[in-house]
């Protein structure tokens, strides 16, 4: 008995010595595999940002300090799927917004489409498809994208910039359109964003301001209801309505109000030449210098050219963009862009900073656009069918 537990004692004796001996010899390298691993993983950022994929592969180890993922900048969609690093995230970044600058709407439209597709909370790149939105969608439309922005998570600087890219897209275009008198353009532009903010004070008034001026009473009424009755603003603009029922629209700004013929020229403004093509009249015009042919239409609340005309125009004529809006027209209402102009000139007479609809216009001879009623409600004016003129103060 005693020999075989001696035995036994020598044999778990061996086999200790041999486990020292082998851990004596492991290299430390080996030791430290596991911490230097956790010690290389890349933790993520708990920014709005998402995570990009930053897995290492063999492929991408070895791309790693060359040159990321690159995209084909003539065709976006061929690219390949987007495995970047924060590096190449920048890049990207700063590819997409010089598309913007240069206006390359296609290209960057298509790039946009993939890359949110793979990472639809990048907050910097929704906010780039938001300004191309601007750039080729209805602008009201645009500014109700921003506004569902405003719902996912972002940082408080992108908060901030999606609040003033809303403040400030309405507040000018509501200007501009007030200022020029184009009261249904107006309307349509504002009555989207009413519902998306219906206690939006510059809405309100301002929507209830074009109604008034469109003799919509009722429609003018059922927006203001939602002031105070005795609201001074409010009041103000039921005093448009009030004036149009005492003193009917002055018709001699309708061009149906001819000159008879015993009538004199006396005090009407200075005449000015018209081209007769049968019952249409066209005014010579510079529109910001650029010879322009007009056809006089009183149907018609803005001022607008042809598109064939815009694109001969140099680039440094299209730099104040105002946005697109639906434009109604006699085939009904188009999606059409506006431009702000430096100036409209008619002999004697100018308009600055008029706005200007950009519209399909092939069925339209002899004249390069239509004049409307943003620049003509500017002056007393008449025609003289029998003389083709025009006199205009």
């Amino acid at each position: 008995m005693n020999r075989w537990t001696s035995l036994l004692l020598l044999c778990l004796g061996a086999s200790l010595a041999l486990n020292l001996y082998f851990l004596s010899n492991t290299p430390k390298r080996n030791l430290l595999t596991s911490s230097e691993n956790k010690n290389s993983m890349v933790q993520p950022k708990t920014s709005s940002e998402p995570r990009l994929n930053l897995t290492f592969t063999d492929d991408l180890a070895n791309q790693s300090s060359q040159t990321p993922p690159a995209i084909d900048s003539d065709n976006p969609n061929h690219s390949p799927p987007f495995k970047q690093t924060e590096s190449s995230r920048a890049e990207l970044l700063a590819q997409a917004s010089s598309w913007l600058t240069e206006h390359k709407v296609l290209k960057l439209g298509a790039f946009l489409q993939r890359y949110l597709k793979q990472y639809p909370q990048d907050m910097d790149f929704l906010l780039l498809e938001a300004k191309l939105k601007v750039e080729t969608t209805l602008l009201s439309d645009a500014i109700a994208h921003y506004y569902d922005l405003l719902r996912k998570p972002m940082t408080s600087v992108q908060h901030n910039e999606i609040e003033q890219q809303i403040e400030q897209l309405s507040k000018n275009t509501i200007k501009q359109l007030r200022h020029n008198y184009s009261w249904d353009i107006l309307a349509m532009f504002v009555e989207p964003l009413l519902q998306l903010e219906p206690n939006n004070r510059l809405y309100i008034l301002s929507l209830a301001m074009a109604y008034a001026e469109l003799f919509q009473e009722g429609l003018m009424e059922n927006v203001l209801a939602s002031l105070d009755f005795n609201d001074t603003d409010a009041q103000r603009i039921r005093n448009i309505i009030v004036a149009q029922q005492i003193s009917p629209v002055n018709d001699d700004n309708d061009e149906s109000d001819k000159l008879d013929a015993g009538e004199t020229n006396t005090n009407l403004g200075q005449p000015i030449p018209l081209k007769q093509f049968g019952d249409q009249y066209v005014v010579a015009a510079q529109l910001s210098s650029n010879p322009v042919a007009l056809l006089i239409d009183t149907g018609a609340s803005v001022t607008a050219i042809s598109k064939q005309y815009f694109d001969n125009l140099s680039n440094r004529y299209k730099i104040n963009y105002l946005g697109r809006f639906s434009i109604g027209t006699a085939g009904g209402s188009i999606m059409a862009p506006i431009y702000q102009f430096q100036e409209l000139t008619i002999n004697h007479v100018t308009v600055q900073n008029l706005p200007v609809v950009i519209l399909p216009m092939q069925s339209i001879a002899n004249a390069d656009g239509l004049l409307g009623m943003n620049f003509l409600r500017e002056f007393d004016f008449k025609i003289d069918q029998r003389q083709s003129v025009m006199f205009i103060k």
